[in-house]
């Protein structure tokens, strides 16, 4: 990856990163989130200061944790999660995928194929 679209990516997280988790009501503190994620505060303040890039399974986490797909967090405006906004039909979450059950995806795979 060069170093100008690394760059690109590192801000746009870590200005999502601060978005979301200020809107949550209340605020979501960097020591709370990092708690939750199992990282250290430290961590989180480097994402959001745009100093490194977090590993994969702290992005799922993030993604997981704000309700948004892992590439969301990418978006130059990813949307703020609303509790109030139900998930589209026939769509799934990162949750959903890492946590489906292997019998129940070949059954759906079965049917879809007809």
């Amino acid at each position: 990856m060069d170093y100008q679209k690394e760059q690109q990516l590192k801000r746009r997280l870590a200005g999502n990163l601060r978005r979301l988790r200020m809107s949550r009501s209340p605020c979501l503190s960097q020591k709370t989130l990092a708690r939750k994620l199992g990282v250290t505060q430290k961590s989180i303040s480097r994402y959001e200061n745009a100093l490194c890039l977090p590993p994969a399974h702290v992005l799922v986490a993030l993604a997981e944790e704000f309700g948004l797909a892992t590439d969301a967090l990418f978006l130059e405006r990813p949307p703020l999660n609303n509790p109030n906004n139900k998930r589209k039909e026939g769509t799934r979450t990162n949750e959903d995928i890492t946590h489906s059950d292997p019998q129940e995806d070949r059954r759906r795979e079965r049917e879809a194929d007809g």
